[in-house]
């Protein structure tokens, strides 16, 4: 597994993209909707570093409670991984827990993503390679 992203929570992705233009990150494509998960999603990138950022589309969203509670701030890293499933088992036996199923995401090209938990790592996203 490799590091492919940090995602970043922001209240509003059009001024956060601004402020990251600003602090020279260059977006990555469009902003896009996932309608899934009912947020707004724009990839950005500095010095080979690259940054998610995620903003709330409704009250509904799934970002929508920690967007409260936290702010704008860091709130996952993304593995992209080769062996998807084997990876995941591989993490639930190391006592992640599941948080989302397995569902294509349409800022990454459709390919499959989930969520897990865990109580000294965080909110970890696994992306299918």
């Amino acid at each position: 597994m490799k590091i492919h992203h940090v995602g970043y929570l922001v209240r509003k992705i059009d001024r956060s993209i601004e402020e990251f233009t600003a602090l020279g990150y260059v977006k990555c494509g469009d902003t896009v909707l996932d309608e899934y998960r009912q947020v707004y999603i724009c990839f950005m990138e500095k010095d080979g570093y690259r940054i998610e950022l995620v903003s709330p589309a409704s009250k509904g969203s799934d970002v929508s409670g920690l967007i409260k509670k936290f702010g704008n701030s860091p709130y996952h890293i993304c593995y992209e991984t080769e062996a998807f499933d084997s990876d995941l088992e591989e993490m639930l036996n190391r006592k992640y827990m599941l948080c989302s199923e397995r569902h294509e995401a349409p800022a990454l090209g459709g390919r499959d993503v989930c969520f897990l938990i865990h109580p000294y790592a965080g909110l970890t996203e696994l992306l299918e390679a």
